[in-house]
């Protein structure tokens, strides 16, 4: 039967009415008569698979996934695990220290060229490298040259006599406050005689050997005595395995020996002695060194002991670092430096900046991140780069990245067509960043995380787009190609959803904000699952084991925020849940890999909604991204609240909206209500 053209009419009217009530703002809300609020879907394109959005993933080696069941990850368990990282859209890895090292973390390396063999063998990863490059994921090492581990072999040669081909590898000093004062330490030179702190000294000599007695009166617990005297066989191995007032001698290369109790608060122990670092009494055999546990000298001037004399042992109970290694008398007394505060790590010396290329221990490092590149890696992030020279504002460290870079690249671009990627960390504002970047391309961004926690907590992101695009510009002055590694919260810092206050809510506000602002986004393993975590105990709770749902999980802590096992939950549990985290994450990291605009774009100020309008729109962040065929705008209300906003663009489709979007047309414009901690991006 032939449709009367009244009936035509409506059946086109009804057809366009839909389309908008589907598409959000894909169509001109007028068609809507009432002229009422529709609420907004999201319709994205579908993803072609393109990895546009320089998306990096963060994870610890060691915490992440673990193949051989021994409780540690491993490069066998990150190859098998290489699926859910793909499948993040990232496309490169930056891996935490994988090099042999005293400590679970690995930033005391001990040997730049070769794998923790707790993580596997070489093999294991170059096919970890080759696997992840099948994936179209790059791989990036942590690489720590401002400072060695005091094990690395470089450190206990330059430490084995005061003429050795190592020597120069390391800063010593026999009078470090007069040498600073007198510009004879060339890394320390501009920081002048403030760059002292007898803190970061650590006291060494030539080794000392042979068969010595250790008598120990603990009659005074507060200070106790130990006498030396020289001997001639010593005590077998002590096999009281008891711990209740048990004494240990702990010396040499991290030799712990306990004491044999003789009575009346006396305790002796004859051994073997060879350390160039002294002696330590403890009355703890534990790894984690409880506070008040160990038994030292007072001070650094004060350390040394004399065979035959009592010395006085002293201990804290706030901070370890305040007791200091007992030396014996005699012979040359050296310090070297950490500018870390602590006795595990010795910088590393390259004399002045001008020469650094010149210095040993810069070829040293060149050479060995050679082997890395010859693995198969495609770039490395810089470990703590303005504690290289220890004057952060001078242009000594940037001089000497400069060097270091080109001097890397040189090698790779034998291999490669492109230049090698290299970031560094300055954990400073973003002023102190900038001159930075005349010496690596890429900084982590962290005055871009500071600004956006302020903002979600203070339900205040008027001025957020303005601050950002205002530090771009500093950065430019600088490297015009420069690469701004955005980022949330990272190993070092209390994770981002606890800064949050532990609401998802938040937390998602954060992500959605990361993944539609300028830059190249790094994600920390664990922030697409919403951990949380503090380092009130310790790094290890912000280090928490990744939780599969499988037998992957490692075991290598139990300082554990029990949060993240019962309110987060795992991988598994997450997939299966539309609205997790985990797949907003994904949701996310799609829809940034599909619009240039997003992946590759510049960003740019909204001329309504900003710092000039922060009493109208209070909550409401707003921003351009563009490339050189697209357009979007990002809005975002990042208070608790409802927010309604008038804008003059032309809005198409969004192509993302978290929580509850309203738009209708309003004469030439367009109001568009936000509820709180909601989001949306819109085609224009």
């Amino acid at each position: 039967m032939k449709k009367s053209p009244y009936a035509r009419f409506a059946v086109i009217l009804l057809f366009i009415f839909s389309l908008f009530a589907v598409s959000g703002c894909e169509k001109d809300p007028t068609v809507t008569p009432e002229a009422v609020f529709e609420e907004v879907k999201a319709t994205p394109q579908v993803w072609d698979g393109t990895k546009r959005a320089d998306i990096s993933y963060q994870l610890l080696v060691y915490s992440f996934a673990d193949q051989d069941g021994d409780g540690w990850g491993d490069f066998k368990g990150l190859t098998a695990k290489l699926d859910y990282i793909d499948g993040m859209g990232a496309s490169a890895i930056w891996l935490s220290p994988i090099h042999p090292s005293g400590s679970y973390h690995g930033y005391d390396v001990e040997d730049y060229a070769a794998v923790n063999p707790t993580f596997g063998t070489m093999a294991d990863f170059r096919q970890f490298v080759e696997e992840a490059h099948k994936r179209d994921i790059k791989v990036y090492l942590d690489y720590v040259i401002n400072h060695s581990g005091k094990g690395h072999k470089w450190f206990k040669e330059a430490t084995s006599s005061m003429d050795n081909a190592y020597r120069n590898y390391y800063i010593f000093s026999s009078n470090p406050s007069a040498d600073i004062a007198a510009g004879k330490i060339p890394m320390i030179a501009t920081e002048g005689a403030s760059g002292y702190d007898s803190g970061q000294w650590f006291s060494i000599s030539s080794n000392t050997e042979g068969v010595f007695k250790f008598t120990l009166d603990w009659s005074n617990a507060s200070r106790p005595l130990i006498t030396i005297t020289k001997a001639e066989t010593p005590d077998s191995d002590n096999p009281d395995n008891s711990t209740a007032n048990a004494k240990y001698l702990y010396f040499g290369d991290g030799v712990c020996k306990k004491f044999y109790p003789q009575g009346n608060n006396v305790y002796t122990l004859t051994v073997d002695f060879s350390s160039n670092w002294g002696f330590l009494i403890r009355t703890s055999n534990s790894e984690s060194w409880p506070v008040g546990t160990k038994y030292g000298a007072q001070s650094s001037s004060n350390s040394t002991v004399t065979f035959g004399v009592p010395f006085a042992l002293y201990t804290s109970t706030s901070n370890n670092s305040n007791v200091y290694d007992i030396k014996f008398a005699g012979g040359s007394q050296y310090w070297y430096h950490s500018h870390f505060w602590t006795s595990y790590f010795a910088d590393l010396n390259y004399g002045s900046a001008a020469t650094a290329e010149t210095s040993p221990a810069f070829k040293a490092v060149v050479e060995d991140a050679k082997v890395w590149i010859d693995a198969g890696i495609d770039g490395f992030r810089l470990d703590a780069v303005k504690h290289i020279y220890h004057n952060e504002n001078s242009d000594e460290n940037p001089t000497f990245l400069k060097k270091f870079y080109d001097a890397v690249n040189t090698y790779y671009r034998t291999k490669h067509s492109e230049d090698i990627y290299m970031v560094g960390e300055v954990f400073s504002e973003y002023n102190k960043v900038a001159p930075y970047y005349r010496g690596l391309p890429a900084y982590f961004e962290f005055s871009f995380w500071w600004r956006l926690l302020n903002a979600i907590n203070d339900g205040k992101g008027a001025n957020f787009a303005d601050n950002l695009i205002s530090y771009r510009k500093e950065y430019i002055k600088y490297r015009t190609d420069c690469i701004e590694a955005t980022k949330l919260s990272n190993h070092d810092e209390v994770r981002a959803c606890s800064e949050l206050g532990g609401s998802l809510a938040k937390a998602k506000m954060a992500a959605a904000i990361l993944m539609t602002a300028e830059g190249s986004p790094y994600i920390y393993y664990g922030e697409e699952l919403g951990y949380t975590g503090k380092k009130d105990n310790g790094d290890e709770y912000v280090r928490t084991p990744m939780y599969w749902g499988d037998n992957y999980v490692t075991s290598y802590t139990d300082k554990i925020d029990p949060a993240v096992q019962s309110a987060v939950g795992s991988v598994s549990r997450q997939e299966s849940d539309t609205t997790s985290m985990l797949n907003f994450y994904r949701k996310l990291t799609r829809i940034r890999n599909t619009y240039p605009a997003l992946a590759q774009g510049t960003m740019s100020a909204h001329p309504i909604v900003n710092s000039a309008n922060a009493a109208l729109y209070p909550s409401m962040m707003a921003w351009y991204m563009t490339s050189s065929t697209q357009k979007l705008l990002v809005l975002h209300n990042v208070g608790g609240s409802d927010a309604t906003i008038s804008i003059d663009d032309a809005l198409q489709n969004a192509v993302f909206v978290n929580g509850k979007v309203m738009a209708k047309k309003d004469g030439n414009a367009y109001k568009v209500m936000l509820s709180g901690y909601s989001s949306a991006v819109f085609l224009l």
